[in-house]
């Protein structure tokens, strides 16, 4: 169930009444239960039992870790049982056709021949979530962070809380768990403020990230067919693209948990506006960047340890980031690239002590650089079109030169036609990105700040793209 639809628009208003109309916490929990897995099913009710098996093992596991608390071998014995059949679940479903693709084009590749190639496997929807998800839960408990969840339907409505479910955020036991510990009283201003969430991520999507994606959509579906200029604007598109497309994902996520009560944390922080790859990751997909680093990199080492090793720690940790992403070597280069970016960032940092001033534009454009090219791999399908698009950009860039120097200023003004895709993004990040124009801007009329909110969802309604786009960490 898509959050740009009418299905679910009506779904949303009938678990909102219901929700609010119960009692108490004591209905409202099982009713949220039902209606994640109502959400989830609508997509594919066969993976309902998947999701219900998942949120079992997490229990069971929850419960015998809290239970061996004493017998620190028996405790580190079950969560680690636990964590490897959640992760060899989500390696099944989401990697066994990559690994023996791979297998089956090394065997050509040999000179020998396979009988079968790859399985007939469906990817459920949100599986690398709600397994990220379960895996804190149990390492957390077995850590001693977190008292194991004594009811079933309260860890289920955790693990499968629809907002959420099938695109993330990823959330943390921690953060989501003690709230429903805690009595849900309905706050009109806290309800408002979800209403805002929800139409200013309704307007990212529908409006930006869709018309946006006609095109670029259009350009890497007959790649091949376009000239060098065209695949650029892809790319540029692209970039502006997944951001509006993801944040905007995660801000109705947050709008709709805010509905219902629930407070989830920040999924993005303007990562267009960083300067460094280490600010980007800050500010970029903040829940998985978190995970990668609590859950991977510390117990890694971290950067307790040599140099050279913390280099390797944070190129595994972007491997793995990059590997979650999609089982596709396209996927493992997205990671590998940032994972180096981010050890030259590090290097740089310790080499110069920050003795060596220059002006932030240029971290700016170094930083949007690194992440714009490393764009291109996570969006072409195939690696051959990966290797394509960066063999035209090599050649492109020879064209422009040379046309820079014949002064040949028609083609250099066609050019420029292309950021105008761009030009919702640099609003964003320029206007709502700045903290002192957003306080300067700040509603003090509670009806204008309502009026604002029917407004945005107005437009988003009028200008959005015809037909249905999936958001695109749907596939991850």
């Amino acid at each position: 169930m898509i959050f740009t639809t009418i299905s679910f628009l009506f779904f949303l208003l009938v678990v909102l009444g219901v929700y609010w109309s119960l009692p108490s916490d004591r209905w409202r929990h099982p009713f949220l239960f039902a209606a994640n897995f109502f959400f989830y099913g609508w997509w594919n009710w066969k993976f309902t039992s998947l999701l219900f098996f998942v949120i079992l093992i997490s229990y069971v596991a929850g419960q015998w870790v809290q239970q061996a608390e004493k017998n620190l071998a028996l405790k580190k014995a079950v969560m680690m049982m636990a964590c490897v059949l959640l992760i060899g679940i989500l390696g099944y479903f989401k990697y066994a056709n990559f690994f023996l693709g791979s297998l089956h084009a090394a065997f050509q590749q040999m000179g020998g021949h396979l009988g079968w190639s790859t399985l007939n496997i469906i990817l459920p929807a949100g599986i690398s979530f709600y397994i990220f998800q379960a895996i804190s839960y149990v390492v957390t408990v077995y850590r001693g962070k977190l008292a194991a969840e004594t009811s079933f339907i309260k860890l289920g409505v955790y693990l499968g809380f629809f907002p959420h479910l099938v695109a993330g955020p990823i959330i943390h036991a921690p953060t989501f768990l003690p709230q429903l510990a805690e009595k849900r009283f309905f706050n009109a201003p806290f309800f408002v403020e979800g209403c805002r969430k929800f139409a200013l991520g309704f307007l990212y999507k529908a409006v930006f990230a869709d018309n946006i994606a006609v095109i670029v959509n259009n350009i890497f579906s007959t790649l091949h067919e376009q000239k060098v200029l065209s695949i650029f604007g892809g790319c540029l598109g692209f970039y502006g693209q997944i951001y509006f497309d993801f944040a905007g994902y995660s801000l109705m996520a947050i709008g709709v948990a805010n509905l219902l009560g629930y407070t989830l944390p920040d999924n993005f922080n303007f990562p267009y506006r960083a300067t460094s790859l280490v600010d980007f990751w800050h500010r970029w997909h903040i829940s998985l960047s978190t995970w990668l680093r609590d859950y991977l990199y510390i117990p890694l080492g971290g950067n307790r340890c040599s140099l050279p090793r913390n280099y390797v720690n944070i190129i595994v940790t972007m491997l793995l980031g990059g590997l979650w992403h999609g089982a596709s070597w396209n996927y493992l280069l997205w990671g590998g690239i940032h994972g180096t970016a981010l050890c030259l960032n590090h290097f740089w940092r310790r080499l110069t002590a920050e003795k060596i001033i220059l002006p932030t534009a240029v971290f700016w454009i170094l930083t949007q650089a690194v992440v714009f090219f490393c764009w291109i791999p996570f969006r072409a399908t195939t690696w051959s079109d990966t290797l394509f698009i960066f063999h035209q950009f090599s050649i492109g860039i020879i064209q422009f030169i040379s046309t820079i120097a014949k002064l040949h200023f028609p083609v250099i003004t066609t050019a420029l036609a292309w950021p105008l895709l761009l030009l919702p993004l640099f609003f964003d990040m320029a206007f709502n990105g700045s903290l002192v124009l957003r306080k300067r801007w700040e509603w003090d009329s509670p009806t204008a700040f309502c009026a604002a909110i029917v407004l945005a969802l107005l437009c988003g309604v009028l200008f959005m793209h015809c037909g249905t786009t999936k958001f695109i960490y749907f596939q991850f």
